[in-house]
Formats: structure tokens, C-alpha cells, sequence
């Protein structure tokens, strides 16, 4: 019902008649160079990589569909605000997809406003561990304001990050929590404007995948959050969790199939494989004593106590509740010693069920080794949650 009342909709609101695809642009250029720039907003960088300029969007609240106005920078101007006139000019271009499609979820309205990809279309392109430029890339751009109209905090305000977001691709076939921005080189900047938040996300070209379909998400936290949204393995389909209570947004990415390369895309998934760190050959003195301790730490932990010259960090405590796929997610933050984010597999952990039983999740230390060692810990509980926490060697 509701999809065919999205397509009345947007055939009642198409126009029978479109204009030239350069006067679009033309006009949007006129509009971008009327913006007053001489005040530069401030920006914040993260890594892990229509023909009027107040265009009708699509704006979804809940499960029904209505259309607003609402006037947004458009991705030309905001690589402008980037200072990146190539990438602007690639905006403007032919290739680019303008979507202009807004979700509203827990008191936030997103709006995924478009996307472009193509080689040398930036002034600022990264390198890889070789130092060799990778210059295919592939560039989308994404609002996010309150939906009462409060400004969102400016990047040099306090209040700046207390409602974090988590914007990612994701590959339709491919579990979204294994692939996304991070697997993908990719990385953002963002600024805010008029009260509107602005991202620009920067990543290697995933073009390739566009025979699958693609999505973009945008979520409440820092990490990929295993409630927000479902993953069908037999159809590979991704969709929103309706009872997740945070933000959620999914957006379809309009895609031309055609530039699909499946030979390419496999290409890819294999270099992310390779990717991943090989063991050494030979387990060094300090690794060894670290195998030592966490076995011993394993064993305490079956026997239900713990090891004396371990102690848990009290503010890493957190109950988690298992989704539908028997999955739970955690993150934490120990400031400037790191922190982390993660899933919980709970038939993997917990094969026996067994309220009670605990289970070593992994653990990361540096080159200081035990005296920085953290074990990330989960134990079932009668209820079903988990209840997962940090350990340490004491001091």
C-alpha cells in the first residue's frame, strides 16, 4: 500500500516536462556563487576515509510519506565549503546522482542530498600505505538537523558530538556490520551551517557494486549498531529496524546498475581479505607471555572467578540486549587509551545457553604489552541480556 502510494506521489509530482540538464546546473552554479563564503564555517574532519536551490524532497516520518520544502546547501556547495573546486564541478557535472530524499527518525530528519564518483574529481585525494595516490574515488553528501528546528551544536561548540552519527555505505549481499566506510578507505568532513549539519563522506569508488544495489545509512553512535537495522541472508536484502528507538535512516542509492563491475567487485572484496594482518611466523617473547595470561584469565573465568592480578574497568560495564539475529552490540571509551565497538554472537559465545557462562570476546594491547593490555568480556545472564565489560592487569 505504501509503495504504491510513494509512486502516485511521485508521479503527481514529476513534472511531464524536464529542462536541460545544464540549465539545472547553471542554475544551481548562479545559486552556489550568490552564497556569501567570506565566512568560512568551521570544520571537522573524521577517518576510518532540481533546478532551485529549495528543492522538494521526500520526506519520511515513521511510515508515512509526505513531501517539504526545505532548503539545503547543495553537494556543489558544500565541497565548496570544502574548498575543493573539482569536486564541486564534479557535483554539477552529468555524472552526478542528486537525491534529495529525507528520513525522520527519533526527533532527526536526515536527508541523503546526493552523490558522484570518478577518478581525479577532488584537489585532495589520499595515499595508500605505498604512498601510490588512489585517485577512483567515490563522494556523498548528507544532512542531519533536528527536527523541531533546534540548531544543531556548531563544530567549535562543547555540545558538539553529544548526538554522534555513524554514516556508512552498505553492499547489498554483504553483511552491513563486516562492510562499510571503514573496510572501504573511506572518511568524512563535515560542518555546520544555518543549524544544519553537513557530511561529506569520501571513499574509494564503489561503483562496482552498483549491479547489487547499495544503501547509505545513517545511524545514531560512532559504530556500526547491530539493532539498527536487518540483514536477510538469504536475500542479502538490508532494511531498518522499525522498533529501534534511535536514529536509522536507509537510503536506496540510486544507482546507474550499468556501472557494476563484478569482476572488479570480487577483486576488491579479496584485497580487503588480504588486507586483514597475518600472524608472525614466530610468536615473540612478549606475545607469548600475553598468551599466557589470557589463557590463564579464560580458565579463571569457566571456574566463575577471576584472575587475581586482573580487575575490571567499571565504566566499560554495560548491559547489552540481543536483536532478533541473536546479535548484541557494545562500544566503549577510555579516552586517551582508546576504546572499542563490536558485536556479540551470542550462539557462537554462549553455545550452551547456559546463564552464567562468560566469554573472552578478544583483547588489543600495545607495545607496552601487559601493562596495556584490555580483555573485552561478555557473560550471559538469566534474562537473556549480556553483560559485557573491559578487564586489565592491575598495576
Amino acid at each position: 500500500m505504501k509503495k504504491n502510494f510513494d509512486r502516485i506521489l511521485k508521479q503527481a509530482l514529476s513534472p511531464t516536462e524536464e529542462p536541460d540538464v545544464w540549465l539545472n546546473q547553471n542554475i544551481l552554479y548562479q545559486a552556489e556563487e550568490m552564497v556569501n563564503m567570506a565566512k568560512k564555517a568551521k570544520k571537522k574532519k573524521g577517518r576510518f576515509s532540481a533546478a532551485v536551490a529549495a528543492a522538494a524532497v521526500t520526506l519520511v516520518i515513521g511510515s508515512a510519506a509526505v513531501v517539504a520544502a526545505a532548503r539545503y546547501l547543495t553537494p556543489g556547495q558544500i565541497a565548496q565549503q570544502h574548498e575543493d573546486q573539482k569536486l564541486m564541478e564534479a557535483f554539477q557535472g552529468e555524472d552526478a546522482v542528486l537525491v534529495n530524499e529525507s528520513q525522520e527518525y527519533a526527533g532527526f530528519r536526515v536527508t541523503l542530498l546526493g552523490a558522484v564518483s570518478g577518478k581525479n574529481i577532488s584537489e585532495y585525494l589520499p595515499e595508500d600505505h605505498k604512498g601510490q595516490v588512489e585517485d577512483d574515488r567515490f563522494y556523498a553528501a548528507v544532512a542531519i538537523e533536528r527536527a523541531d528546528g533546534t540548531p544543531m551544536p556548531d563544530t567549535s561548540e562543547e555540545a558538539y558530538g553529544e548526538d554522534a552519527f555513524y554514516v556508512s555505505p552498505y553492499i547489498k549481499g554483504l553483511e552491513p556490520w563486516n562492510y562499510g566506510i571503514m573496510n572501504m578507505g573511506g572518511g568524512y568532513s563535515e560542518f555546520v551551517q544555518d543549524g544544519i549539519q553537513y557530511r561529506l563522506l569520501d571513499m574509494e569508488n564503489i561503483d562496482i557494486f552498483a549491479d547489487r544495489g547499495l544503501y547509505i545509512g545513517v545511524s545514531s553512535g560512532t559504530f556500526y549498531d547491530s539493532g539498527a537495522y536487518f540483514f536477510d541472508e538469504e536475500t542479502g536484502v538490508i532494511t531498518r529496524n522499525e522498533a529501534y528507538d534511535k536514529v536509522n535512516a536507509l537510503f536506496d542509492l540510486p544507482l546507474d546498475p550499468a556501472k557494476g563491475d563484478p569482476a572488479a567487485a570480487e577483486t576488491f572484496l579479496k584485497t580487503m581479505e588480504e588486507d586483514e594482518p597475518d600472524p608472525p611466523a614466530e610468536m615473540s617473547e612478549q606475545g607469548m607471555e600475553i598468551e599466557a595470561w589470557i589463557e590463564a584469565f579464560e580458565e579463571a573465568l569457566k571456574e566463575g572467578t577471576v584472575k587475581e592480578d586482573a580487575e575490571r574497568i567499571e565504566s566499560t560495564v554495560q548491559i547489552c540486549t540481543p536483536q532478533a539475529d541473536r546479535t548484541a552490540d557494545y562500544a566503549y571509551d577510555l579516552g586517551d587509551k582508546g576504546g572499542g565497538s563490536g558485536v556479540i554472537f551470542l550462539d557462537e559465545s554462549f553455545p550452551d545457553q547456559k546463564p552464567g557462562t562468560a566469554a573472552v570476546l578478544g583483547y588489543s594491547y600495545s607495545d607496552e604489552g601487559l601493562k596495556d593490555l584490555r580483555v573485552e568480556t561478555a557473560v550471559l545472564n538469566e534474562d537473556g541480556t549480556v553483560t559485557f565489560s573491559v578487564y586489565r592487569v592491575k598495576e
